[in-house]
């Protein structure tokens, strides 16, 4: 083959597994800001070993519009990040979720009296489960593309 076609090949296969990240991050940017970049979950993760700056490099993931040369290590960096997110909240907040939401017959006295605020509150416990084993069905499939593209970063 002639060295300026297979450059070309090279690239329009680069350029489909660029497109195919891109893919897998706004999926994974539209079930974070749908479910888990919100204000009451700011609230009710106060007091868990979450770091801002995990936040901020999830953020930063989700925002991405293009991959280029050399991004390669910040994708994994921020991957990690959402890792951890994900496993922070699955050991610290999933357990104890209802009770931090105000919904629980467990802690009557702290229960919402809003009944608008009550079934909101419940409807979101009752789908944030499979919203985060969503969120970590597509950092897995994230992590292993890259791990694909980039075998040797880690």
């Amino acid at each position: 083959m002639i060295p300026y076609l297979e450059a070309l090949e090279n690239d329009r296969l680069s350029s489909l597994d660029r497109d195919r990240l891109l893919i897998i991050i706004r999926k994974i940017r539209e079930v974070f800001e749908d479910h888990f970049d919100r204000t009451w979950l700011a609230i009710i993760i106060d007091g868990l070993p979450i770091d801002f700056r995990t936040i901020r490099q999830i953020r930063l993931l989700v925002s991405l519009q293009s991959i280029h040369d050399g991004d390669e290590r910040a994708l994994y960096h921020a991957v990690s990040e959402l890792e951890q997110f994900i496993i922070h909240v699955r050991r610290y907040l999933l357990p104890g979720l209802k009770e931090r939401l105000g919904v629980s017959g467990l802690v009557p006295d702290k229960i919402v009296k809003d009944k608008q605020q009550y079934i909101i509150r419940r409807f979101v416990a009752y789908t944030f489960p499979y919203n985060l084993d969503k969120l970590s069905h597509l950092t897995f499939e994230l992590k292993n593309h890259l791990r694909l593209l980039f075998p040797l970063i880690n």
